[in-house]
């Protein structure tokens, strides 16, 4: 038996002959590879056995997975997961006199669940077997004051309908969900440090509905070698809290301008092209008639998803005159508006300039910053969107899951009033964006619904976005437009 754990030497072209093979999964193979352990977590060692072999023959060792993406039209309506296979070389050997050969590796860093392991020679696979990734559960660090923030890392998350969520339980409150599609099976999320001192439980359930499913092991679609629920204990103990950075300090940055296209026709650059409600943003404009009033304009959305339905609108912004040369320089604050895509206009006559803009969410402090038990708070975030992926921000208070705010008939304005705790001290408000709305067609969902002329499937039962109108706690794997997570705290005080 010849052993190997070479580093992979595959070519390009042998990758390209792999994705052929594929075909042949279902074959009867003359060959037959064991797996020791047959599953474990990310980064454990596994020894790959193959026996059956032509002696001689040089193999190589390959890892099926996939490369997952959500699935967002350009139009803002999400349709859940898309997959397409992925074929990764492991190792290479050859087999031995005995028609063995064996290989060890590492289990990559990889979406959770079962992946195949073909054994290749040339164009042929040879032998293969099935490798379940499952999930691992760490927090860190695992003690600290009020507010600390934890770090909740969870390994071996899948991508498929049913593998595709995880829910995490604080002292036995639903705090949201874990995903992990564009992290490739690695959920990541910080949440403060809660409660009185003393220990504190952390739970992971996975389930694809928009609450745990309790009872996994009697549900249709249970693996009994994949553990549906993990826990971690995180202990309180004395000391000052720990408070949140500054409300703005947590807005995304801005990003730069991308000009349109060089024209023979007048032109504006920003010097910015996003940034938050009432951010300055400076405007050049050139190519104009000398000393032209220029009308400035700025196109938005209107309306609702419920009554009145969306329509295109735009917003007049006044006018500035243009130089003897053209040209015009001003400066504006970005508008209190719907986040999104805007287009900031200029024009004279039947000549028009245009420029793309990005509005960003924001957060202000929540009011007031001290309050009586049971009082009354009030949380306001700008710039909220309009697409399926944008239109809300859920919130979050104290680890529990309270529900979501929608901007779309408000302009991109959320705010929300509330009851403090009536316990004494220190507590928070993390905001996160979610999935208000969609059709899930992930590799394994249930059927989308047949719709007639003039449906929307996002608004009819069965395996729709709504599943997911959760607190994305991995925020940075949130489909669509990039959009930040925020944490607010305030005090209760008798």
């Amino acid at each position: 038996m010849n052993r190997s754990n070479v580093s992979p030497r595959v070519s390009v072209v042998l990758a390209t002959v792999l994705l052929a093979l594929l075909g042949t999964a279902s074959a009867q193979l003359p060959g037959r590879l064991t797996l020791e352990p047959a599953a474990g977590v990310v980064a454990s060692s596994v020894t790959a056995t193959a026996s059956g072999l032509e002696p001689g023959t040089r193999v190589a060792l390959v890892w099926e997975s996939a490369n997952a993406s959500w699935n967002v039209t350009d139009e803002g309506r999400f349709l859940g997961v898309s997959a397409e296979q992925t074929l990764t070389p492991l190792s290479e050997g050859v087999v031995g006199a005995d028609g063995t050969v064996a290989f060890t590796f590492q289990v990559p860093e990889d979406f959770g669940y079962m992946h195949n392991v073909f054994v290749v020679a040339g164009d042929e696979t040879v032998a293969r077997q099935g490798f379940t990734v499952l999930p691992q559960l760490t927090v860190n660090p695992t003690s600290g004051p009020v507010g600390t923030p934890i770090t909740v890392t969870l390994t071996g998350v899948g991508y498929t309908f049913w593998q595709l969520a995880w829910h995490l339980l604080y002292d036995s409150a639903h705090t949201g969900w874990l995903s992990a599609i564009t992290t490739r099976g690695t959920a990541t999320a910080v949440i403060p440090a809660t409660g009185a001192v003393g220990p504190h439980s952390l739970q992971v359930l996975s389930g694809t509905h928009p609450v745990p499913y309790l009872n996994q092991q009697q549900a249709p679609t249970f693996n009994p070698n994949v553990p549906t629920v993990l826990a971690a204990t995180f202990v309180i103990t004395g000391g000052d809290a720990v408070l949140p950075g500054a409300p703005e300090a947590q807005a995304l940055p801005r990003a730069p301008f991308l000009p349109e296209p060089a024209g023979a026709g007048p032109s504006l650059v920003l010097d910015y092209g996003s940034g938050t409600v009432g951010s300055e943003i400076g405007v050049h404009g050139e190519g104009f008639s000398a000393g032209a009033e220029v009308e400035l304009g700025w196109t938005t959305t209107r309306g609702n998803d419920i009554i009145s339905g969306l329509v295109d609108a735009t917003l007049d912004l006044g006018s500035v005159t243009a130089t003897a040369a053209g040209t015009f320089d001003m400066r504006l604050a970005t508008p209190d508006d719907l986040g999104g895509g805007h287009t900031l206009l200029a024009t004279v006559g039947d000549v028009s300039a245009s420029a793309r803009y990005t509005i960003t969410p924001s957060v202000a402090a929540v009011t007031p910053s001290v309050v009586a038990p049971t009082g009354d708070i009030t949380i306001t975030i700008k710039g909220v969107g309009w697409s399926d992926t944008a239109n809300i921000y859920t919130l979050v208070m104290d680890n529990g899951y309270l529900g979501y705010g929608c901007g779309v008939n408000s302009q991109g304005d959320v705010t929300i009033h509330l009851k403090a705790p009536g316990q004494p001290g220190v507590h928070y408000v993390d905001l996160y964006p979610s999935i208000y709305r969609g059709v899930i067609t992930a590799p394994g969902a249930p059927p989308a619904p047949r719709l007639e002329p003039g449906q929307d499937a996002s608004l009819l039962p069965g395996a729709n976005g709504t599943f997911l109108q959760l607190p994305m706690l991995n925020w940075v794997d949130h489909p669509g437009e990039e959009l930040p997570a925020f944490r607010l705290s305030f005090e209760v005080r008798q």
